[in-house]
């Protein structure tokens, strides 16, 4: 089943649950208090507050000894460096951590299943962040708010960029996560044929169609112009949000922020571009997902590619890639790129929510981001524009992007129907199964009765 019906089944199967509101008490002051009872009680009052701030200061401090977690998360490069710091983890709070890694769509399913049914089986979960608006909205994970002020200095929250406390750690203004393995889309170009040609860094997506023409005359089939994520999934529908950020789109209109804004001449023109530039890109392209476009341009395929930030340790991998030193990233033509990445949280369920607590900002601490350089970008600024992290094209780069005004999925309640229909899309316009325009015309129809359905939108224009 896919992963679209499995939400729309369990939204259907899944019993609502009442939530107790516990109304507080009405007190009422007489007005006929004295003016020496006033200043009795405002002394008695300070004392009190006096005492209780005494106490606070001298309490121990919470012993986590023996307190035992699991965590659920996606089985890549970074989170398995969790699991090998985790004696270091248990050293600094005696808190036993257990970490089941599962691949993307059965740690989504394991993650809505367990929540569904208040299981109870893990204390924490790891999700794409545009999940939020279904794993938060509903309940299953722990605001965590007061901690994140609480613990503001400690967790060094200045260091982590506003857009990304934004995007991978909050929900309708409340702080339910803290983000890891996030990353962007970069611009990568090979830098032997730019300077050999001596073409200037694309600024804008007609640019960039303009030396895919050139160079695929001059170097095909060899080399290709471009190269792109083209399969009907999250990744063909990434590519058209680099395109169609690229010409100042979204996938809703700046008005209401709910009404979709494929109808849009932004996504008209993104669509046209994406369809053209298919004329000169590696063959395959249309179907390609994250492991064969990788694969495709570190062996010298295309000249450029959109593509995670991961691509540097693909490209950079002596064992396997055939352009070492004959890459670079460029600025993103347009400036605005997609972003994407992950969100850790703790389950409502936990039994022990305040040692997953401080499992979560261990995670994302100075010392592990450190630890965890290259893997992904760091979600810590100090981390990106560390000078002896310049090595790792990625990190400025994304950096950049965190500046600017990154295009994030969208956070709503059907994400994954509006992404995956959006990928269906650029799969059905570039192999010619409908025009640019017929493809719209359908996605802006089939975005608008999603956002009806849930109503997440009036149907005013």
């Amino acid at each position: 089943m896919s992963k679209t019906k499995l939400v729309l089944v369990l939204f259907l199967a899944v019993v609502v649950v009442t939530t107790l509101m516990i109304l507080p008490g009405c007190k009422t002051i007489t007005t006929e208090t004295t003016a020496a009872t006033e200043t009795t009680a405002a002394a008695e009052t300070t004392a009190a507050a006096e005492t209780t701030a005494a106490a606070e200061t001298t309490a121990a401090p919470v012993s986590f000894e023996g307190v035992q977690l699991k965590v659920a998360m996606i089985d890549e490069p970074r989170e398995r460096l969790f699991k090998e710091l985790l004696p270091e983890f248990k050293k600094l709070t005696g808190i036993d951590v257990t970490i089941d890694f599962y691949g993307f769509e059965d740690l989504y399913n394991k993650t809505l299943t367990s929540s569904a049914a208040r299981t109870g089986e893990y204390d924490v979960y790891q999700f794409h962040f545009p999940d939020m608006a279904l794993f938060d909205e509903r309940g299953f994970m722990v605001d965590v708010t007061d901690w994140v002020k609480r613990d503001w200095n400690e967790m060094e929250m200045d260091d982590i960029q506003a857009s990304i406390q934004e995007s991978h750690m909050k929900y309708k203004d409340k702080y339910y996560g803290v983000p890891t393995h996030i990353g962007s889309h970069e611009f990568y170009y090979r830098t032997d044929i730019f300077e050999k040609e001596g073409y200037a860094l694309p600024k804008t997506y007609d640019d960039v169609l303009t030396l895919a023409k050139e160079i695929d005359a001059k170097y095909a089939p060899t080399t290709r112009g471009f190269l792109f994520m083209g399969r009907a999934d999250v990744q063909g529908a990434s590519t058209f949000m680099g395109f169609l950020g690229s010409y100042g789109g979204d996938f809703f209109d700046n008005y209401t922020h709910q009404r979709p804004a494929m109808d849009s001449p932004a996504a008209l023109k993104a669509m046209n571009t994406l369809k053209e530039i298919y004329k000169y890109s590696v063959e395959g392209s249309n179907v390609y997902g994250f492991d064969e476009a990788q694969t495709a341009f570190k062996q010298g395929k295309a000249a450029m590619i959109s593509f995670w930030d991961s691509g540097d340790n693909f490209f950079s991998d002596p064992e396997q890639s055939d352009i070492i030193g004959k890459w670079a990233i460029a600025p993103y033509p347009g400036g605005r790129t997609p972003n994407g990445g992950w969100s850790v949280q703790i389950s409502a369920d936990s039994k022990n929510a305040a040692a997953a607590w401080e499992f979560l900002k261990w995670i994302i601490s100075p010392d592990i981001e450190r630890k965890a350089v290259p893997l992904t970008p760091s979600c810590r600024t100090s981390i990106l524009t560390d000078p002896q992290n310049s090595k790792y094209p990625s990190y400025a780069a994304f950096n950049d992007v965190l500046k600017g005004n990154p295009f994030g999925f969208p956070k709503v309640l059907p994400n994954w129907q509006i992404i995956n229909e959006t990928g269906t899309t650029v799969s059905s316009v570039v192999t010619g199964q409908v025009t640019p325009e017929e493809g719209l015309a359908a996605l802006q129809k089939s975005m608008e009765t999603i956002m009806l359905r849930y109503g997440l939108w009036d149907g005013k224009k």
